[in-house]
């Protein structure tokens, strides 16, 4: 676990130590949220409350200042996408600004491959797993990718499937269209694939984008120091 500072930044100044839980936290999630995020590294603390305030989806905290103070109550309040993205952070050690629930997926999708734990296709259980767990838009995202592979490259025309017969279509695709349907759901797609060049090309822009946000990391921890922020 990262060692905190003996010198506290200057918005957890505010108090030493965290907040009971709060009444409506029934599973206690936001209060135990509180105590890693009083563990973290500074920086990391940092770009949690910099993702609260830069959330580009609607919610009460919306473009607002989120102080050490507020974090619970602001945790608590967060759309789940949202809690995933600074639970992220601080689970991997990592600071990254995240604006959207995509900033976390990509992230995580790099995280894995650089960690060797990625899969990309998943066995048929675990496929429907995260297709039950996705959107009502993912899902039917999903399915039309099923359609709109089979029009581009075998050049066939079919309805869209079910959830009932998902996991025979799953089984009988080709493993380019196995991979296109779990990348589907990885990213959290609410459009379909229709080739291989997609994915490439969301990737390629994937790995750009998450070795930039890597990169500013260096600057912020000089800026954060020289402000006497850690």
């Amino acid at each position: 676990m990262p060692q905190v500072s003996e010198r506290p930044p200057p918005y957890s100044h505010e108090r030493l130590s965290p907040p009971p839980p709060l009444q409506g936290d029934v599973d206690h999630r936001a209060w135990a949220f509180q105590l890693t995020f009083e563990n973290a590294r500074e920086i990391v603390r940092w770009s949690v409350l910099q993702t609260f305030s830069a959330w580009i989806d609607n919610w009460v905290y919306k473009g607002r200042n989120v102080c050490k103070s507020d974090v619970q109550e602001a945790y608590h309040a967060a759309p789940e996408a949202l809690k995933q993205a600074v639970d992220w952070q601080l689970k991997w050690d990592t600071p990254v600004v995240m604006f959207c629930d995509i900033t976390r997926r990509w992230h995580e999708h790099v995280r894995r491959k650089e960690a060797g734990t990625h899969e990309e296709i998943l066995p048929l259980r675990k496929f429907e797993h995260e297709f039950d767990a996705a959107s009502p838009d993912v899902q039917y995202a999903t399915l039309l990718t099923v359609v709109a592979w089979a029009s581009y490259n075998d050049r066939v025309r079919i309805k869209t499937p079910g959830r009932d017969s998902l996991a025979q279509v799953y089984e009988a695709a080709s493993p380019s269209l196995k991979a296109a349907l779990c990348f589907s759901l990885e990213m959290g797609l609410d459009l379909p694939i229709q080739r291989t060049q997609n994915i490439e090309d969301k990737k390629a822009l994937m790995h750009e984008i998450v070795e930039r946000n890597r990169s500013q990391v260096p600057q912020w921890d000089m800026q954060g120091k020289a402000a006497g922020l850690w």
